[in-house]
């Protein structure tokens, strides 16, 4: 019975507990409080295996500069040159809010830059509301790194009083010696006609070479707090380093846009050939999910939640998208209908037999977009089934899922997984593990569980998908004779915490296709970091790599990323999340040759690939001893319990001893 509720086929929660509105969380201001978790050392995955390199940047005060799917803080360029951005770390009791960067030429060895957001007295204008930069991106050139941020300015000497608390402000540097050259610029301003008016928020760049020409082009959107809407600024011309924008344009006009706070912030991607998307993952007018109702102003425009985006093909000097739809292209309805065919239809409770029809599904906020050399876009984003009162975590629905469209098609698709039309494929992340927990603000891991795209810069067919998604590991059950209530209901119906699962723990994973994301050719934990095992109880420790994001460009050979992990003794904010704490900053890369392994979704143990370990399994071993080559491939390899290269009357008693086995 333990089994069997764990290993259903689903999980389910009620509506109410799940709030499909987007957080926007504001940081909280400093103030000293106790830990929140026991002490827990950071963990340096720095060689994982001969396929994995990770390295220890530097630190952050909290994590805040990551939390967001849509900042690019990443970018690793064609000669092999990285670039980071995120807010670093000063000393316990100083400010949240100085940047950080940090490059290198190799991915190993790393310069790190300190305080780039310098310039005045205070550094940044104020403490502690003004002056602190927020959600750091990175983009880089052939002869500079850039980091591009928004600052709080409302206080700050030259702004006028009547600026408000935030005053979200852009800005940017680059080192103008060129890489390591170690003279990073004071800040300088990406918006050229800033005012009181504005509050820009989350920024997303994008940026493309223009080889023929030797010409630089950038683009950033940014989200508007007072205003509300996306801006876009687009550069003119980037000379000896500097970005010459433009004055700014509505991109994405609210009107056009559902109820408040069901659509994400924007999103903005681009090649070197000029193409690109600007998109949100979010609902049209008309649709308002509280309300359970939908009137779109035109009747080809979907209800669903979707992905919606524009396109360029000029450096982002020009936009288009179906003039329909507010000039925006979107996954179509028939692309959710034909996934939803694929899924169960109804959820039968185990113990009670009560059915639940599945009718409709819901995705959250963190997405990513990205466009490949072909001009093609490139979407992930999760997605989980509803029915009346309850969302359902389905083991091999439930999660990330991708599409894509050959761009020559997007006006007048063809049918659904053909060549001209678009297609969808399930990303096989453990995404479950992760969407039916809570963190410890009270809010599902689905926020703060990334899910983001990496391409291959030279072979467009090859893409990846790096997540950071929790391993729930073995089931550790309460003693029943401590705790008899467990043993007591027949159906095993209580939702078991965190610490009952030992090697619970968010970890770095890695999916990669050579088919442009038709198949998924395996799946890679990159930093395998468990629980330490010396603590124990309600407050054990864990380090949990967390709100990983990708470089848009990667090689045949290697995916790159970077993420942080909080180190849960040191905490000067008070919120229980780990971007509330002291973060430690991670980067590095995983060969794509370490990726592929058919076998990653099943456990040692179970040999006839059921998802399930129970006496069947043991029959099959049994079986394999008896009768020459009776197992195969990965119940082949699931067999060898005891992991000595043999399947003998050993793995059997293994088996047996197996904790999780009734």
């Amino acid at each position: 019975m333990i089994f069997s509720f764990l290993n259903a086929e689903s999980y389910r929660i009620p509506k109410t507990q799940l709030s499909k509105a987007r957080i926007d969380r504001i940081e909280p201001l400093p103030s000293q409080t106790s830990p929140t978790r026991e002490i827990c050392p950071a963990v340096y995955p720095d060689q994982m295996d001969n396929a994995t390199q990770i390295t220890l940047i530097d630190s952050s005060a909290n994590g805040y500069g990551m939390v967001s799917s849509v900042t690019r803080p990443i970018d690793v360029i064609a000669d092999g040159k990285w670039a980071l951005a995120y807010r670093q770390f000063v000393g316990a009791n100083e400010t949240h809010g100085q940047l950080g960067a940090a490059t290198s030429t190799d991915g190993v060895n790393w310069e790190v830059v300190y305080n780039v957001n310098h310039n005045g007295n205070p550094p940044w204008g104020g403490y502690p509301i003004v002056g602190a930069a927020r959600y750091p991106s990175s983009i880089s050139s052939g002869g500079y790194p850039y980091v591009i941020w928004n600052n709080y300015s409302g206080s700050m000497a030259d702004w006028p009083d009547e600026c408000s608390n935030y005053g979200g402000r852009p800005y940017y540097s680059f080192d103008e010696n060129g890489w390591g050259g170690n003279s990073w610029l004071y800040p300088i301003n990406l918006d050229p006609i800033f005012n009181c008016d504005k509050d820009w928020w989350k920024g997303s760049p994008g940026h493309g070479y223009d080889a023929e020409n030797d010409e630089h082009h950038v683009s950033v959107v940014y989200d508007d707090w007072t205003r509300t809407g996306s801006y876009l600024l687009t550069s003119e011309a980037v000379v000896d380093g500097y970005i010459i924008m433009g004055y700014e344009t509505l991109i994405i006009n609210p009107q056009h846009l559902g109820a408040d706070d069901y659509s994400s912030s924007a999103i903005l991607s681009m090649n070197d050939n000029g193409q690109g998307l600007l998109g949100i993952n979010g609902i049209f007018a008309g649709n308002d999910p509280q309300n359970g109702s939908c009137n779109p102003p035109a009747s080809n425009i979907t209800c669903n939640k979707t992905a919606m985006f524009k396109i360029t093909d000029d450096y982002g000097q020009s936009w288009y998208g179906d003039h329909s739809a507010f000039d925006f292209y979107y996954i179509p309805d028939e692309v959710y209908d034909d996934i939803l065919s694929h899924w169960p239809s109804v959820d039968v409770d185990q113990c009670t037999g009560e059915q639940f029809e599945i009718t409709d599904f819901w995705s959250w906020f963190e997405f990513d977009m990205r466009v490949d050399m072909n001009g093609d876009p490139h979407i992930v984003m999760s997605m989980i089934a509803e029915s009346d009162y309850y969302y359902h975590f389905f083991d091999g629905y439930t999660g990330f899922y991708h599409f894509t469209i050959d761009r020559n098609y997007i006006d007048n698709p063809g049918s659904v997984n053909t060549s001209t039309g678009w297609n969808w494929s399930y990303v096989p992340l453990p995404a479950n593990d992760s969407f039916r927990w809570n963190r410890p603000d009270g809010y599902s891991y689905l926020y703060g569980t990334m899910a983001q795209i990496s391409l291959d810069r030279d072979i467009p067919d090859n893409v990846y998908i790096v997540a950071n998604i929790a391993n729930q590991g073995e089931f550790d059950p309460p003693d029943c004779d401590i705790e008899p209530w467990y043993c007591d209901d027949p159906c095993n119906t209580y939702d078991f915490p965190w610490y009952q699962y030992p090697n619970w723990s968010e970890d770095i994973w890695v999916a990669s296709s050579q088919d442009n994301g038709n198949t998924w050719m395996g799946l890679l934990n990159v930093t395998q970091t468990p629980r330490n095992p010396n603590n124990t109880g309600p407050n054990n420790c864990s380090p949990e790599e967390q709100y990983v994001h990708t470089a848009h460009w990667s090689t045949d050979e290697e995916v790159y990323f970077m993420y942080q992990q909080p180190e849960w003794n040191f905490n000067e904010i008070g919120d229980p999340l780990g971007a509330d704490h002291k973060n430690r900053i991670f980067a590095g890369f995983a060969s794509v040759y370490g990726v592929y392994d058919e076998c990653w979704m099943y456990q040692t143990g179970d040999v006839n690939l059921d998802y399930n370990i129970n006496i069947l399994d043991i029959v099959h071993i049994v079986n394999h001893i008896l009768v020459t080559n009776f197992l195969d491939g990965c119940g082949l390899e699931m067999a060898d319990v005891n992991g000595d290269g043999n399947i003998n009357i050993l793995d059997v008693i293994a088996l047996i001893w197996l904790p999780i086995l009734p």
